[in-house]
Order: C-alpha cells, then sequence, then structure tokens
C-alpha cells in the first residue's frame, strides 16, 4: 500500500488473519517486508501481486512519477519485484537477475514499467504477463521474464533498440481506454 504522511511511500507488509473474522486482517499483526519506496505523487504506485508457480511473490511497482530511477537498478521504481516469501527474513531468491551486481537491488527481477496496476500468471504454463498503463504513446502487455527490460522511460510500444524487450501487445494512446487489468479466461 502507500504509506500516507509527510512523504508518502509504498510499502510492503504482510498481514495475518484476525482472531475473531476470517474475513478481515488484524490490524496490530502488520510485519513491514519492504518499505520507503518513493512516490512523487498519489499515481503511478502500481502494486499488482501474485504468487507464481515457483512460490515466489511477483510485485509490480510503478515509477511514482521520478522517472528517473525507473532505468537505476538501485531503485525499486518502476520494477517487477520476485520476493521468497517462504524463507522470511531472507526474502531475495539468490537466482533473481541483479543479486550479486554492484549497486543493484536484488528484489528486481524486471525493469522499464510506468505503472503495472495488473499482473497474472497463466494457470497452465506459469507464464506471468503485466499490463502496463503508458503514457502518450502506447497501453502495453509484456511477458516477464528475468532481467527483462521493458524500455520505460525511454521507450514506449516496439523499438529496435537491442536492450530493451519489445511488448507482447500494444495499442496506441487513444485508441482505447488505459490498461488496468487482465485475466486468464479458459473456458467456453
Amino acid at each position: 500500500y502507500t504509506r500516507s504522511g509527510i512523504t508518502p511511500a509504498n510499502r510492503l507488509s504482510r498481514f495475518t488473519v484476525s482472531n475473531f473474522d476470517d474475513n478481515v486482517a488484524d490490524p496490530t499483526s502488520e510485519l513491514v517486508l519492504l518499505d520507503d519506496i518513493p512516490v512523487a505523487a498519489n499515481i503511478h504506485n502500481g502494486g499488482a501481486m501474485a504468487f507464481g508457480h515457483d512460490g515466489m511473490l511477483y510485485l509490480g511497482i510503478g515509477d511514482g512519477v521520478l522517472t528517473g530511477n525507473v532505468q537505476d537498478l538501485s531503485s525499486l521504481n518502476g520494477k517487477l519485484l520476485r520476493l521468497d516469501m517462504r524463507n522470511y527474513p531472507t526474502i531475495i531468491p539468490s537466482d533473481n537477475p541483479f543479486v550479486g551486481t554492484v549497486g543493484a537491488r536484488g528484489e528486481i527481477y524486471a525493469l522499464g514499467l510506468r505503472n503495472p496496476f495488473k499482473l497474472d500468471v497463466h494457470p497452465v504454463d506459469g507464464r506471468i504477463w503485466i499490463t502496463n498503463t503508458g503514457d502518450a504513446s502506447f497501453e502495453e502487455i509484456h511477458e516477464a521474464r528475468a532481467g527483462a527490460n521493458f524500455g520505460w522511460p525511454l521507450y514506449e510500444g516496439s523499438t529496435d533498440a537491442p536492450a530493451f524487450d519489445d511488448p507482447v501487445y500494444s495499442y496506441p494512446y487513444g485508441s482505447g481506454a488505459a490498461i488496468a487489468g487482465g485475466v486468464f479466461y479458459r473456458g467456453n
């Protein structure tokens, strides 16, 4: 959630279920796992999360309108994080792509996202898909992979630049609504 106050920031916390109601989290049980992820405004916070087939928690963090942080591996803004919640307090998986990179945050799985409102895990093959709200050019859908760089704020949509991963699907800004969701449907 986005913590309010003089200096708002994004925070990842774990809560346990209330002893009195299985539908309510006990507010006194908060365990802060990640904190002080900066935001310059109360937009572009991202926050989509899902557990992958590998048991890891995947967490999308928006740029927080701090576009200079997105391509910076020492910042969590504009990133997809991969966390091992089963191994608390050691939540950074040793096989994350930037573990051991000098100056990089080990939580980072992929980067170059503006505002990852939603992500979903394919129920059969386990691939992770991210919807990424664009700025003035394109809305995007990305397939997550270790070390991917989706290009924001340098690019939106497809590019020939080999350092960046093109979206699987994108559409021009203005030709539809902001892409803010997506799930898999396997019925008829």
